[in-house]
């Protein structure tokens, strides 16, 4: 045998061949590891209409009518009610050693004193500094341990004839526009919860905020968790479809963004709105619609590529 066919011109361009080959293998093994990998970090969401608005924030006091229940003797404080149940009239709350307390109405028992207690002169109220009563209302304890005769000791509150609530919040164009008999709509941030008031009184206070007394007619027990919540008057209300800002695609000076289709990408020319863009995301007026699927992650997909999740 020639020990130089190894050499051979046949031998070369097999060789070669297989090389190339070997190559083109890793080359599509490793596209196609990238290419799965890639398709890991594709991020996308499916487009629904939100509700975006614009809310004076505050602080409200809630003012409920409250029956004191006042300690007869000094001693010991012992619940036969707990925090946030209900009493009917001539129900024991709580006792002193051997002795019961009743209550003279039924209501919800709280055993939060906060001597704001049926407190409803709103030039009174006007004056007092919300945010640092709801600072204290964080750290207060309900005080239901040792007492002294004739000192408050628990409360009766009566939750079904409606309640008032004191908010204050800045003299702006918007709050400086509401009026007496005015139904206004209030979010409790704490509960994240819409409650509706008609305007009874409205104050303009010596810092120049608005106070406003607000008559709650139908309430929960949730609402008297608490004395101070943080508020939100919300206005200027809209549905809208918003994308965030890193979804947005300029080609050749068009704005638009890349969407899915069958697992396909597609790019697509969309119509801003400016009007909400202080409060961080960019509204679509056309070119989008619910249900569409964006992608989030437009710098890591090309248009007509198939994405596999």
């Amino acid at each position: 045998m020639n020990k130089n066919s190894f050499f051979s011109k046949q031998n070369i361009i097999v060789k070669i061949l297989l090389l190339i080959m070997a190559v083109w293998m890793v080359w599509f093994v490793g596209s196609a590891l990238v290419g799965q990998v890639r398709d890991l970090f594709v991020q996308s969401e499916e487009l629904h209409y939100v509700t975006l608005e614009r809310a004076e924030a505050g602080y409200g006091m809630l003012a409920p009518i409250e029956y004191v229940l006042y300690a007869s003797l000094d001693g010991t404080v012992t619940p036969v009610v707990g925090e946030g149940e209900r009493v009917r009239k001539g129900n024991a709350v709580f006792q002193i050693g051997e002795k019961y307390q009743h209550a003279t109405n039924a209501g919800r028992v709280s055993y939060d004193i906060d001597g704001l207690e049926n407190l409803n002169d709103i030039g009174v109220i006007g004056t007092l500094d919300f945010k640092q009563k709801y600072t204290e209302q964080q750290k207060r304890k309900s005080k239901t341990e040792e007492i002294l005769s004739g000192e408050p000791c628990a409360k009766v509150q009566d939750t079904l004839g409606g309640v008032a609530l004191y908010i204050t919040v800045a003299n702006t164009e918007h709050t400086a526009a509401i009026s007496i008999g005015q139904t206004v709509k209030v979010r409790l941030v704490d509960l994240d919860v819409m409650i509706s008031g008609t305007v009874r009184e409205v104050l303009t206070t010596a810092d120049d905020n608005r106070c406003l007394k607000l008559y709650i007619a139908k309430t929960e027990d949730a609402l008297y968790q608490q004395r101070i919540y943080q508020v939100e008057l919300p206005y200027n209300s809209e549905k809208v479809i918003a994308i965030p800002k890193q979804a947005l695609v300029k080609k050749q000076g068009v704005e638009g963004v890349y969407y899915l289709h069958k697992g396909f990408v597609f790019w697509k020319a969309v119509t801003i709105s400016e009007r909400w863009i202080d409060q961080g995301v960019l509204v679509v007026d056309e070119g989008l619609q619910a249900g569409d699927i964006l992608v989030t992650t437009p710098k890591l997909v090309r248009e007509g590529e198939n994405i596999k999740f």
